[in-house]
């Protein structure tokens, strides 16, 4: 076997590695004669399996020839001196070049050519077999076999090659040898990507065993064949005669409606008459050339419609139908004709009892022209065409016009379109596609973001339904895609040609169904694939309770929150009477007060109540305690307030930073703590930048009451406040990171959030951003669970579990007036809808 084309550098070697091995197998019983002794520069003896025909030999190595030295087959017996060097293309270097890698000691890097293998011949130069002289004692290697190494100088090598092939797989060959200049007879054994050549010891004797090549026929044609009319083409043809091959062949072609005259060959034993083509046949077949052949002429015809331009093979099969050869070609076909399809659309659509039309095109081939009729094949029943006849004279446009009856049924239908141009006709392939009586689902949601449901509540998915294609009766609708704890019955509703039904589908949610964000879709298996629409967010939100028309300010209460639930304007008073509701967590009303103010009214969460002043301090504030007893307290005035807390730290204090005039355009802002039960208000710290009229200012106090963190907005800087000592220490990260919310943890780390992601401020003063991590405004740590902080923006809530890596679970709720604590744990949200009329508000708990 002779596969490969030897590469520039490691030719011989890789080339042997794809060489098909030789095999020696003995059946664990000595030979009665132990073959011949090896001669390094002649290869002689008897070839088991010689064939009868085989007259000459050379030395071959995958494609590769040495046809310098040229030896005789005589009944069955070799004769292959090896006098000559061989050509110079033959030669490589041994442990060098081409990417390969020598280890090892070698006297000489020698240029060497290398051959396995002796290829057989018939006189006629045809490759009938090749021999192997494999060694049947003295080797070193299982199967190993005698290959014939030619050498420009001598040399000693010991080592290895590791050489990569083009495909970048890697090969070895292991190198121990002692070379003479001149031919060598060497030790050759393969196992997958290594090679062995090591010199031959003494004792070595080896056989020749041939392997005869397969018969087989290779047509050449000398020229391209080029049809223009039904009368073919004759193109001179030779059909070499691989392996010695004759008796009758068949031809044929892979293309429909090409033939071959003639169908049928004879081919024989012939030899080579003239002295010219002896003596160029080596030349010939060291070319690829098989010198054994038949020439003929081969007349190929083409009865076809269509015109072809390609490649094609010719087919040789014997008499029992075998293939036993082949060759290509190329082939044009330009005899006049048409063409003809689709112009547009490749397919046509109609429906029962309808008519459509479908654009067409013709096109002359080969200078045609004259009338065309243009038509339609294989219809379905209720299915008629009305041909068209036009002159053809280059291109044709034209409207094939189809109608149905009521019979017609609803698939997909092939159909073909003819050209009928008298001597010559054409067709093409498409499709008529009859649609099924569908309808059309769209949802109508009741807001922009698609459908809502509350835990334990309903609510009601309103759905649109049309008629496409004819569509009349009912279908059955049913919603897909529900989280769970979310179910939807069915629904069958009855719809009619050229209207809308619109039905409602109730959706019901347990009590603990899965909060979140999920698209769901209402499918019917009378639905059309064209439907859009049917598609909407459903938003799994917590339960709520409503709370009223009004929820102005808020904070947490000992159970619940507080909040500012009505303000009316009081004439005989000149004063607003606002009412302060305490709502439980489920949303009831516990307790209420009513306190005047001149301006907007604040709150602050006490020990066991809420302190309510008025913004403008006209009015003195008030002492609102859990069930609704209001005390007064002493008149204060925090002045022009930047920030305060909203709930008083383990002392009743009130922290809060305000902004006072000092003359004529003079200010100075600092941080003062109040008293509400005895009305003192005391200045803490005037040194630091707490920025004069920031509007943006935040204070922060810690669960614990210890640690306050200000957040000086744009004008101030952010500090960090101890309570007990009143130290007040710059944060510069947080400044420069853009904090904006803080939360101090239960054990003083401080969170923030900067441009909505998490960041935390280390005990090192380095600062983590955890920018996965949305957070908006933080509200805090939770009162139950010290590892969970919580934020809020104006549609969602933010639980962020910041054990181990911060993570955020988002809630979403609609609009978010203002998230607060939960005294027991967890987070309290207020959120309002606005109906079209009215705004209401709501309450939501969430763990």
């Amino acid at each position: 076997m002779k596969t490969l084309k030897l590469p520039a550098a490691m030719i011989g070697l890789t080339a042997l590695l794809t060489a098909c091995p030789s095999t020696t197998d003995t059946g664990g019983v000595t030979p009665p004669s132990p073959g011949s002794a090896v001669q390094a520069t002649r290869v002689a003896g008897s070839v088991t399996g010689a064939p009868a025909a085989a007259t000459r030999a050379v030395l071959i190595v995958g494609s590769d020839y040495d046809f310098a030295n040229t030896g005789t087959v005589k009944g069955g017996v070799l004769d292959l001196p090896l006098t000559k060097a061989p050509d110079s293309r033959s030669m490589f270097n041994l442990t060098s070049g081409g990417g390969c890698t020598f280890t090892g000691s070698r006297t000489n890097d020698p240029s060497v050519a290398l051959f396995t293998d002796v290829e057989l011949f018939s006189e006629q130069i045809d490759s009938l077999a090749f021999a192997t002289e494999q060694i049947v004692s003295g080797g070193t290697a299982p199967g190993s076999q005698v290959a014939r190494l030619y050498s420009a100088t001598a040399a000693t090598v010991k080592g290895t090659v590791l050489c990569a092939n083009p495909d970048g797989s890697k090969f070895t060959a292991a190198l121990d040898v002692v070379l003479n200049s001149g031919w060598n007879a060497l030790e050759y054994a393969e196992t997958n990507s290594t090679l062995t050549l090591r010199s031959l010891g003494s004792s070595v004797r080896s056989e020749l065993k041939a392997t005869a090549y397969t018969p087989s026929v290779l047509v050449s044609l000398g020229s391209a064949v080029t049809i223009t009319s039904d009368a073919g083409m004759s193109v001179p043809a030779r059909l070499y005669q691989e392996g010695g091959y004759t008796g009758q062949v068949s031809l044929s072609t892979d293309v429909p409606g090409l033939t071959i005259e003639p169908s049928t060959v004879n081919l024989t034993a012939t030899t080579l008459q003239s002295v010219q083509a002896q003596a160029t046949a080596a030349y010939l077949k060291n070319l690829g050339v098989n010198p054994q052949r038949l020439d003929t002429n081969l007349t190929f015809k083409y009865s076809g419609n269509d015109n072809y331009s390609g490649s094609f093979r010719v087919i040789v099969k014997d008499t029992t139908g075998k293939q036993v050869g082949g060759g290509n070609g190329s082939l044009e076909v330009r005899k006049p004709g048409l063409t003809i399809g689709t112009c547009g659309s490749n397919y046509l659509e109609l429906y029962p009892s309808k008519t459509a039309s479908l654009n067409v095109c013709g096109y002359s081939v080969g200078n045609f022209s004259g009338p065309v009729t243009y038509s339609a094949t294989g219809l379905p029943a209720g299915v008629t065409v009305t041909p068209v006849t036009q002159t053809l004279n280059g291109s044709s446009y034209l409207s094939l016009t189809f109608k149905s009856d009521a019979t017609l049924k609803p698939g997909t239908y092939p159909i073909t379109l003819t050209a009928d141009g008298g001597t010559v006709k054409a067709s093409a392939s498409t499709e008529l596609r009859v649609p099924a009586p569908t309808v059309n689902i769209a949802i109508s949601s009741t807001s922009y973001y698609g459908q809502q449901i509350y835990q334990g509540g309903t609510a009601q998915l309103n759905v649109d339904v049309s008629t496409q294609n004819g569509f009349n009766g009912q279908t059955t609708l049913t919603v897909t895609g529900l989280p769970a704890g979310v179910t939807a019955s069915p629904k069958t509703v009855t719809v009619t040609p050229g209207s809308t039904t619109t039905t409602a589908i109730t959706l019901t949610a347990t009590a603990d169904a899965t909060l979140g964000n999920s698209t769901i879709k209402v499918t019917s298996p009378d639905q059309s694939a064209n439907s859009y629409g049917a598609e909407t967010q459903l938003s799994v939100r917590p339960a709520r309770a409503a709370l009223g028309s009004t929820v102005g300010e808020a904070v947490g209460a000992t159970s619940g929150l507080w909040a500012v639930t009505a303000m009316a304007y009081d004439s005989s008073s000149n004063a607003y009477r606002n009412t302060v509701t305490r709502f439980t967590t489920t949303g009831q009303s516990a307790a209420s007060a009513a306190v005047a103010s001149q301006n907007s009214l604040q709150l602050i969460r006490t020990t066991g109540g809420v302190i309510a002043f008025d913004s403008g301090f006209v009015k003195a504030p008030a002492l609102i305690a859990d069930d609704g007893t209001v005390t007064q307290l002493p008149a204060a005035n925090l002045g022009n307030l930047t920030a305060f807390t909203r709930r008083a730290d383990g002392q009743g204090r009130v922290w809060f930073v305000n902004t006072v005039y000092t003359g004529v355009g003079g200010t100075a802002t600092s941080l003062k703590t109040w008293v509400p039960a005895t009305g003192v208000i005391t200045t803490v710290d005037s040194t630091a930048n707490y920025g004069s009229g920031s509007y943006d200012a935040q204070l922060t106090l810690g669960a614990d009451g210890k640690t306050l963190v200000y957040l000086g907005g744009y004008a101030g800087d952010a500090l960090k406040i101890d309570t007990a000592t009143g130290t007040v220490t710059k944060l510069d990260l947080l400044k420069s990171s853009g904090a904006t919310s803080a939360a101090i943890a239960a054990d003083g780390t401080i969170w923030f959030s900067a441009y909505g992601q998490l960041a935390r401020l280390n005990a090192d003063n380095t600062v983590n951003k955890f920018t996965a991590v949305q957070t908006g405004t933080l509200t805090g740590f939770d009162q139950s669970n010290p590892a969970v902080l919580w934020g809020s923006d104006t549609s969602n809530v933010y639980r962020i579990d910041t054990a181990a890596t911060p993570a955020a679970t988002t809630v979403n709720l609609g609009s978010v007036s203002k998230a607060i604590l939960n005294a027991q744990g967890g987070v309290q949200v207020i959120t309002n809808e606005y109906n079209g009329n009215t705004t209401t508000y709501y309450l939501s708990q969430l763990k």
